[in-house]
């Protein structure tokens, strides 16, 4: 009776066990995802790369950059007024730390991981890249940075911060790792449609373009390294180039990122502008006084003109100096904003400025993250000063007619501008200015390298706000630590300024 007894609990007890396990299998949340597939994780770190390319940091830097200014008539959002006087504290930059940190480069990584893991070379090879150009930017932007032990998830919530040199060394084995997967003779699946930068139908013509992107990647980051090292600068890009490494061909091959004519798909600056911080984003005075003084033909694509009606055609840009918050100003226009509405009479002012809603544009315009323009600089600097294959003046000129066909410029007026500006003259110095000062124009609305390029070359001859104006008597060199990071993170310490430099900013 006993043994039956047992029997009968031992069959009841392994029923009810079974019959809770399938009901608890039965209730697994389908809504709460556990896994995501790599064709599902590329497109969403390639918005989020566009969206950080139009977002907190492109605008810190093009406060710092002088190409833009936030002294608009909206007094109750003083932010970027603040920021153009050097004021960034640790809890400005919250929200775009954690968006770097949490969200992009933890899926890169996470994507690197799936992709190697399920035999697509292909998918970690693009990964790779994304993920260099990222740490690029962050590298350039606060200097040493957490890197080696970051994007570990569970497994380390505190990474270190490392050197910001030695992370950079590390990219660049990044990005031939990167070269070398995406060109791997077979991979289960290619990143081809599944992808918001260079989206193409088939491999082979997106795996070119990302090809041709790694390359001037390391050429960008070989020729930061000239301030500090220029010898190492010098034979890093000629071997790269002897290499026979493929390049940026023409503005096809510009890394960017669309943005759509729909709401919550604009690009952010426009968003930005047409929401909360509504009259506030003005093309900034050194910037458009440097176009007029060159008579340049990008400004009816990058501004607004001055009064609206003026014939012909003027442009007034903004500074935070000026004495009173005003519209009296050119606005950001099409370049950025994407196509423009004609403009409603019945919102211009007596002075000729616009009130809200005066153009209405599609918001299309794309986050520029590294142009065909600026390659062509890079190469006319490294031909110039580096030795590097080819003609400094040619490439050149060419990163001027990239800009101005980029810009809708036609063929004449790129021609009378050549004309006029596409002629490098002077010592090596005095090339190297007009350089860098038409890398500047060209870049506008390109993340962080207009300040970058500012940082380690002097140029353009921007002229530093000064106390008490500003906070400092200099343009600042590097961002404040996130706050939230410093609170949960041990291993970081704040900074004692933002006059602090990365490694390659050594020019006195």
């Amino acid at each position: 009776m006993k043994r039956k007894i047992s029997f009968i609990l031992l069959t009841t007890i392994v029923v009810l066990f079974g019959s809770c396990e399938k009901f608890l299998n039965v209730n697994d949340d389908p809504n709460n995802v556990t896994d995501v597939q790599i064709t599902q994780l590329l497109p969403s770190v390639t918005v989020n790369v566009g969206y950080l390319g139009a977002s907190d940091l492109f605008r810190y830097a093009s406060l710092l950059a002088q190409q833009f200014s936030g002294h608009g008539p909206n007094t109750g959002f003083g932010t970027f007024r603040e920021y153009e006087r050097y004021n960034i504290n640790d809890s400005d930059v919250n929200n775009q730390w954690v968006r770097i940190f949490g969200t992009i480069l933890s899926d890169t990584q996470l994507l690197i991981d799936k992709a190697e893991e399920t035999g697509n070379p292909h998918y970690a090879g693009v990964a790779k890249l994304l993920k260099a150009y990222v740490y690029q930017i962050v590298v350039d932007s606060w200097g040493d940075v957490p890197y080696f032990n970051a994007s570990q998830h569970a497994e380390n919530l505190y990474p270190e911060v490392d050197d910001d040199e030695a992370i950079y060394a590390d990219l660049i084995r990044l990005i031939d790792d990167g070269l070398a997967n995406i060109n791997a003779p077979t991979s289960n699946l290619s990143p081809s449609q599944y992808s918001t930068i260079y989206t193409s139908n088939d491999w082979p013509s997106a795996q070119e373009k990302w090809d041709k992107f790694g390359n001037t990647l390391k050429l960008r980051i070989f020729l930061h390294y000239s301030a500090k090292d220029a010898a190492f600068a010098s034979q890093q890009i000629s071997a790269l180039i002897n290499s026979g490494a493929q390049f940026m061909e023409s503005n096809d091959d510009s890394f960017e990122m669309p943005f759509l004519p729909q709401s919550q798909r604009q690009n952010p600056l426009y968003s930005m502008e047409n929401g909360q911080f509504r009259n506030q984003f003005y093309p900034n005075r050194f910037l458009v006084d440097l176009m007029n003084d060159n008579d340049d033909p990008r400004r009816r694509s990058y501004f607004v003109p001055f009064p609206y009606d003026s014939s012909p055609a003027s442009y007034r840009g903004a500074s935070f100096l000026d004495i009173e918050p005003s519209s009296a100003y050119s606005r950001i226009h099409s370049y950025i904003y994407g196509n423009a509405s004609a403009v409603d009479p019945t919102r211009i002012n007596s002075n000729g400025s616009l009130q809200d809603g005066a153009i209405t544009y599609s918001g299309d315009g794309p986050a520029r993250l590294l142009t065909y323009a600026e390659y062509n600089f890079i190469r006319a600097e490294a031909a110039l000063l580096y030795g590097s294959p080819g003609n400094a003046s040619q490439f050149f000129s060419e990163g001027i007619r990239a800009s101005m066909l980029e810009a809708g410029m036609d063929n004449a007026e790129i021609d009378a501008y050549l004309a006029s500006h596409g002629t490098l003259s002077g010592t090596d110095e005095q090339r190297l200015e007009q350089i860098i000062t038409e890398k500047y124009v060209a870049n506008y609305a390109v993340l962080v390298e207009p300040w970058t390029d500012y940082r380690r070359t002097g140029y353009p001859a921007l002229v530093p706000h000064q106390q008490p104006a500003a906070i400092y008597d200099e343009v600042p060199r590097s961002l404040p630590y996130a706050q939230s990071e410093i609170n949960n993170n041990p291993h970081i310490t704040q900074k004692t300024s933002l006059l602090e430099r990365v490694f390659w900013d050594t020019r006195q």
